[in-house]
């Protein structure tokens, strides 16, 4: 999956989603190139692909940025590219749209957006990863993008295999 995941980015997905499953294909799994986006884009992009029993996978040298972690987190399982050079999970500021944040340098969510991220994270990956994918989103702002390197990712449970 290429380009940024704005309002559109559902749209244009789901006719290709909804040709892979009617190709009956068995193993599906999205490579995900991350860019910015919407952080309500990502969570029904994600939310599709876990419905539909997707993995995701992040290639080598990839950076995945806060709406490509929503839409990884969805994978039943999810895999990193094990060679050089790794790949890097950066939490930044949530993106300011029509839902999420506000247009200042501090995320400040009201309360139902933090439990609408909290339950989808919750819902996709492990309670501890969850936890502590949250708080590295309520740590960031404009000014400081908080990153995993791969292998912190595998050790939080947000990763689940090198391939």
């Amino acid at each position: 999956m290429h380009g940024l995941l704005d309002h559109a980015a559902v749209r244009r997905i789901g006719p290709a989603l909804d040709a892979v499953s009617s190709a009956g294909c068995t193993q599906r799994t999205a490579v995900l190139y991350g860019t910015g986006g919407v952080i309500g884009e990502a969570i029904t992009l994600g939310a599709m692909l876990r419905n539909r029993g997707y993995q995701t996978h992040l290639p080598a040298g990839q950076h995945c940025d806060s709406t490509c972690i929503l839409v990884f987190a969805a994978g039943v399982a999810r895999t990193v590219e094990a060679s050089q050079p790794a790949g890097r999970f950066q939490f930044t500021q949530i993106p300011p749209d029509q839902d999420f944040g506000r247009q200042t340098c501090a995320t400040e969510l009201s309360r139902g957006q933090q439990l609408t991220l909290t339950r989808y994270l919750r819902a996709m990956l492990p309670e501890a990863a969850a936890n502590a994918a949250y708080q590295r989103w309520l740590q960031s702002d404009c000014q400081h993008t908080l990153q995993l390197t791969t292998d912190q990712a595998l050790a939080l449970g947000l990763v689940t295999a090198l391939r």
